[in-house]
């Protein structure tokens, strides 16, 4: 094919699916019933210059569901990337520690006063874990956590509930090939199927 034919025929393929697009319906309403409705989102946030979506999201909120998320006790969150930072991202606020003042005050009273003071001092303490966490080194995550992990979910029990000496059928109670039909598109890595025993 001739180079000017080729670059005539990419020209109308390009504005014949560029006018498609302007055409097509953005089906913004299904879209918020999915998310709003069925998958019962209760924070959302939109991502973007300004808060049109968001807008949108609290009208659609307003007409449609606020009956049904006051029955349900549902406090849902239209948020914009924007406007409500501080809602969005977790700060940390820097612990402040108080000067002593109380053990001034006890040594100069009577002993019973002193162990007054003393009391509202310990309490004043801050607790343990009050202060920045210690760093944790970065560790690569196994196969056999990843696994693991899998099987708590579709079993809806703790990670801990799910020891490493037992085999999947004795964990689902004989239910082995649907267990591992639901589980079967996440175990696509060979290194994960050779960790966890399958022997029914």
């Amino acid at each position: 094919m001739r180079p000017e034919v080729e670059q005539e025929l990419a020209h109308t393929l390009l504005v014949e699916l560029l006018a498609y697009q302007f055409a097509s319906p953005v089906r913004w309403i299904e879209t918020q019933d999915v998310f709003l409705g069925d998958q019962l989102a209760e924070r959302v946030v939109e991502i973007g210059p300004a808060d049109t979506l968001g807008v949108m999201a609290r009208r659609t909120l307003a007409s449609k569901y606020e009956a049904y998320d006051a029955a349900k006790s549902v406090q849902r969150q239209i948020l914009c990337y924007n406007k409500d930072a501080k809602e969005i991202y977790y700060d940390v606020d820097p612990v402040e520690e108080e000067p002593e003042a109380a053990p001034a005050l006890a040594a100069s009273s009577s002993s019973a006063p002193a162990a007054a003071a003393a009391a509202p001092a310990a309490a004043a303490a801050p607790p343990p874990g009050a202060g920045p966490a210690a760093q944790v080194p970065d560790a690569p995550v196994q196969a056999v956590d990843i696994v693991r992990a899998l099987v708590a979910q579709k079993l809806k029990k703790p990670v801990q509930d799910i020891p490493l000496s037992k085999a999947i059928k004795d964990l689902v109670g004989g239910k082995c090939t649907r267990f591992r039909l639901s589980l079967g598109p996440a175990l696509t890595s060979s290194s994960a199927r050779r960790q966890v025993d399958f022997a029914e």
